[in-house]
């Protein structure tokens, strides 16, 4: 291997292998390098581990010695190089070192080490290959210290594209446990622990749940019929983070549910403080996540809801993201905003109806070659014919079965102007 060849990235892109301060890193290291390097940074870090703090850390956690094997924990010690010498001493030039993504270029040109000082969890990929690493520092690290820091990208490598837990839980998936996408490494150990054969955590580590991910969630587990589980931290960027995967799932499954976490603390925090018994019994109680997504547009009105203006603009600002969502969904989501908004059913299932034609352009526009439909007759032919089972009828059979609840008036199928009144159903 020469440092002057080029090598292929992602989709044929050619990467120079000097370093680029704003692009992808250089891949001055082949797969097999980064494998081998890997394992062996591995080893190097759970040698580490003994002498540490690391150990002491995570039984605080409720990560006794058992769960520390199991998850192959290991520490970075806090020397500049000590990782790096030790795979010189392998023979590997810095170039691969640095490829493989396990040091980097100080300002001074030396080559440093990636994690140091931190605990230390390997990142597997589906064929169960450490493919990176991802650090966490101590408690006293101060404010500017980045809490978690993940390998960087390598031929092996990308945080977009792998979920840790996922492989370490592969025999209890395929037995039929639930996934559920957790924020961290820690809560996906945690909920893996406390579930048992039941659920299995997983978590994307740095990074919203992307595409990619959801995909390889579903190429390993059958989440079709398991289904799938969410419990990120119950903040506004937790919410967010939820609706992000609402979206991103729903082609897999219409089985997607949240785990509504306490206050202020996430799966890990549950573990540590309240036990494996808590944990397991907040898991098991779920609700839509399809609801989470529609609560959090409404909460974007919520100064305004005193008004019939602010209803009535909460109304057309939801109606498109429940027009959105798989038919299953839509009757569930239609009741619970004509409750919240005090509008009648037939209102509410106008307004979603009326949205169709907007949602379906936007699919088509997604589609080279496909023109997007221009007229509500239009809309509704595409809807026949890529959108089984469309929201409007989803609706009308879900609300007219529905005990105690009044069918969808005939107005529902005109398109008479939305009230600007207050009605309740």
């Amino acid at each position: 291997m020469t440092g002057s060849q080029p090598r292929r990235g992602h989709a044929g892109k050619i990467w120079p292998l000097t370093s680029q301060p704003t692009g992808p890193p250089a891949l001055s290291a082949s797969a097999s390098d980064v494998a081998r390097l890997n394992e062996i940074a591995l080893r190097f870090f759970r040698n580490q581990q003994a002498d540490s703090w690391v150990p002491r850390y995570l039984e605080r956690r409720g990560f006794g010695p058992a769960i520390q094997q199991l998850w192959q924990a290991g520490y970075a010690p806090a020397r500049w190089d000590g990782l790096t010498r030790h795979l010189r001493s392998f023979g590997f030039p810095d170039q691969v070192i640095e490829g493989a993504g396990l040091a980097r270029r100080s300002g001074r040109g030396t080559l440093i080490d990636i994690l140091r000082d931190r605990a230390v969890l390997p990142i597997r990929s589906a064929d169960g290959s450490v493919a990176a690493f991802i650090g966490r520092a101590p408690e006293d690290a101060g404010p500017d210290v980045p809490k978690y820091v993940n390998s960087p990208r390598t031929c092996l490598y990308d945080k977009g594209d792998v979920l840790f837990g996922l492989r370490e839980a592969r025999q209890v998936i395929a037995a039929g446990a639930r996934p559920i996408i957790v924020e961290g490494p820690f809560d996906a150990i945690a909920v893996t622990t406390a579930c048992a054969d039941r659920c299995a955590g997983v978590a994307p580590c740095g990074t919203a749940l992307t595409a990619e991910q959801a995909r390889t969630l579903n190429q390993v587990a059958n989440v079709r019929h398991t289904g799938v589980l969410v419990a990120f931290d119950p903040d506004t960027a937790g919410r967010r983070a939820a609706t992000r995967a609402y979206h991103l799932l729903t082609p897999y499954t219409d089985e997607v549910g949240a785990v509504i976490l306490p206050p202020d603390q996430d799966p890990a925090q549950v573990f540590a403080e309240r036990g494996s018994d808590v944990l397991a019994a907040i898991v098991n109680r779920t609700h839509p996540l399809a609801d989470l997504v529609t609560d959090a547009e409404v909460d974007r009105w919520s100064r305004w809801l005193g008004f019939a203006e602010g209803q009535i603009n909460a109304l057309r600002a939801t109606a498109p993201v429940i027009a959105a969502m798989p038919p299953a969904h839509v009757a569930r989501q239609v009741v619970r905003l004509a409750d919240r908004l005090g509008l009648d059913y037939a209102t509410v299932t106008e307004a979603v109806t009326e949205a169709l034609p907007q949602v379906i352009a936007k699919t088509a526009a997604a589609r080279p070659g496909e023109r997007a439909p221009g007229t509500q007759s239009q809309a509704a032919a595409v809807a026949r014919r890529d959108l089984p089972g469309s929201p409007a009828q989803a609706l009308s059979h879900a609300l007219t079965a529905a005990p105690g609840r009044a069918p969808p008036s005939p107005a529902c199928e005109g398109r008479a102007p939305l009230p600007g009144r207050r009605v309740r159903g």
